[in-house]
Order: structure tokens, then sequence, then C-alpha cells
């Protein structure tokens, strides 16, 4: 009995843990570190959980190294999965440790990916890292499967179209990055980077009035974003 007790109390308690561990997450992710801290600090976690919990919270404030310390408690504790791989390669960019990163990256399964709670999550970390890496036509495949992954939340799909839109732009593959633009703003009317994107491509082109027009469309819904005045600030002196 006493045994029983012991698995049912430890399962409950791991329970408990991993719902900290989602509430921080998500938390974070809304830019609510204060609230992430606080709850990582009340929680009651210990050993390798705490560990975890701490090294998110250090990663969301962006702070490299006191994330790697607790990152690397959890990997030597046997914690290996994508959410603890992906931030521990994240951390080293900022580091610049490239080749570091790159072999971590490179070791995560999206098989593993797909079993998390929450896979888009870490979809779109290990896409934007390789965006850092330079690897872009593995950004481009992992950022296109999460994309037209019916799953994924509606801010992770416009994300993902933002970012296959610049990499559109950069490869010059112009009227395939307007078509993408043009898909997010079905969906999020204005967009800032969007905008900012095509207008940037339409001004490489020398299509100055288009260019306005994306400017001044997403202008008129976010006002007071600079970019888009310093845009059409500069497009003032074109004819």
């Amino acid at each position: 009995m006493r045994l029983v007790i012991a698995f049912l109390l430890g399962a409950a308690l791991t329970a408990c843990a991993g719902k900290t561990e989602e509430q921080v997450v998500e938390l974070l992710e809304s830019g609510k570190f204060s609230e992430a801290q606080e709850v990582a600090r009340k929680s009651g976690a210990k050993g390798v959980e705490l560990a975890r919990i701490n090294a998110f919270v250090f990663h969301g404030a962006g702070i490299a190294d006191s994330s790697l310390k607790y990152l690397d408690v959890a990997v030597k504790a046997g914690e290996k999965d994508p959410r603890v791989m992906l931030r521990m390669a994240e951390a080293l960019v900022w580091k610049k440790s490239l080749a570091k990163a790159r072999g971590i990256v490179e070791a995560v399964a999206v098989k593993d990916i797909l079993k998390e709670p929450r896979p888009w999550e870490s979809s779109m970390r290990r896409a934007s890292l390789y965006v850092f890496l330079q690897d872009l036509p593995k950004a481009r495949q992992a950022f296109l499967a999460l994309a037209s992954d019916p799953k994924s939340p509606t801010t992770y799909v416009v994300t993902a179209k933002v970012y296959l839109a610049q990499l559109a732009a950069w490869n010059k593959e112009f009227a395939q990055c307007v078509a993408i633009t043009d898909s997010v703003l079905v969906i999020s009317p204005g967009n800032v980077q969007a905008s900012l994107i095509k207008g940037q491509v339409f001004e490489w082109q020398g299509k100055y009035a288009e260019a306005r027009s994306a400017y001044t469309a997403s202008l008129q819904k976010y006002p007071d974003n600079w970019q888009l005045r310093e845009r059409l600030e500069k497009l003032s002196w074109v004819k």
C-alpha cells in the first residue's frame, strides 16, 4: 500500500510540475516574464523539474549564461527532449557558438517534436534556428511544414509565413514573396512585418507607388508604427 501511495504521489507531483512548465512557457510566449518568474518561484518544483523551469524562465528573458547553466543540469539528468535541446541551441547561438548549436539542432528529430503537447513551439524554434545558422533551405522546409499543419495556431502560421516571405525576398523570388505576404494579410489584416517585406520588395523593383500603398494600408491599421512611417518618409522623395 505504501508503495502504491508513493507511486501515486510521485505521479501527481510530476503532473503538477508539467502543468507549471506549460504555464511558464505560455506566459513567456506572451511576453509576461514577471508572471512566469512568479509562477516558477511558487511552483514547489524540485530537482530536474525546477532546473527545467528555471532554464525556460532565463531563456525567455534572453539571459544565455543562466539559461545554459540550468539547461546543462537538465541534460545531465537525462532531459534531452526538443524543448530543452532547442533552447540550449538558441542560447548557444546568442553566445556565437554556432558549431555547437548546429550539432544540437541537427540531432533533434521531428518525430520527437510532434509528440510534444505544443509541437508548434519547438517547430518554430527549430525553423528560426536554421535561419540564424544560415541553412535557408532547411529553414524554408521547416516553416512550410509549420504553416501547412492544421494544428498550428494562427499566430504561428502567420509568423511562419512571414519568415517564408522574407526567405523568398532574399532569394529574389519577388512574385512568390508578394503572394505569401498577401496570404498573411488575409489572415492578419495590416500585419506590419508582412507589409514591410511586401513594400521593400516593391521598392527593389522600382514599384514605388505599390510600395507606398503597402505601407499606407498597414499604417491605417497601426498608425503609431515608426517603421512604416520611416519607409513612407523616405519614399516621399521618390517620384
